[in-house]
């Protein structure tokens, strides 16, 4: 004898190859829409109204030339307001610096920010003194071309 077909469990292969296929194109569309979703970042252009920033170059990392090239870089890149009043080796040319420094001469903050912006430079140091012409002073490592290229 034949059992009887039961077309309640009956599926139609048209049907769910059709759904599996829709379904299949909305997962991929939800990976390229998640994953490839371009970050729209709104770049806040900074206006930093400083008045000219007065900057010395020492080099303490020993490479003969460190400075002046540091000092072709920055005045290559035309940074605005930045004046750079000396270049040399450091005194007792004692080339023990490991990581490039910005020492800070005046307390400035905004000038600060703007320096450590365009050079990339983190480290700092406060050796503030009224009396110096720049407000401040880059103290080249070993790890100056890091930031200078």
């Amino acid at each position: 004898m034949r059992k009887p077909k039961n077309n309640l469990f009956r599926i139609d292969k048209r049907a769910s190859l059709i759904g599996i296929t829709v379904l299949l194109l909305i997962c991929v569309a939800s990976y390229f829409m998640f994953f490839n979703k371009k970050v729209s970042e709104d770049i806040e252009v900074e206006i930093i109204d400083i008045t000219s920033l007065k900057l010395s170059i020492l080099n303490g990392c020993g490479v003969k030339g460190a400075a002046g090239e540091v000092k072709d870089n920055i005045l290559n890149n035309d940074f605005e307001n930045v004046d750079i009043i000396s270049w040399e080796n450091v005194k007792s040319n004692k080339f023990i610096y490991g990581k490039t420094i910005i020492v800070v001469k005046k307390e400035d903050e905004k000038k600060l920010n703007y320096l450590m912006k365009i050079t990339g430079i983190k480290r700092r140091i406060y050796a503030f003194n009224e009396n110096t012409l720049e407000d401040f002073q880059i103290i080249l490592g070993r790890d100056y071309r890091m930031y200078f290229k």
